[in-house]
């Protein structure tokens, strides 16, 4: 009965950790696509920021 008793425990702990570490790492997940998000939109804004310099610059020379 006790060893059933440890059994079940054990199987509770692994499955809380397995549990937590589900919610860790979708949290990271959420928080990494979040500021990948960011970082996406900061370079796509550079970019047309440079594409507009260079579009004005090849029409001022013409």
């Amino acid at each position: 009965m006790a060893v059933t008793a440890a059994k079940s425990v054990m199987a509770f702990r692994v499955l809380t950790m397995a549990v937590d570490l589900c919610r860790l790492t979708t949290r990271t997940m959420n928080v990494n696509a979040g500021h990948e998000r960011t970082s996406k939109a900061r370079i796509i804004h550079q970019i047309q920021l440079i594409r507009g310099i260079t579009d004005y610059t090849s029409d001022s020379t013409n």
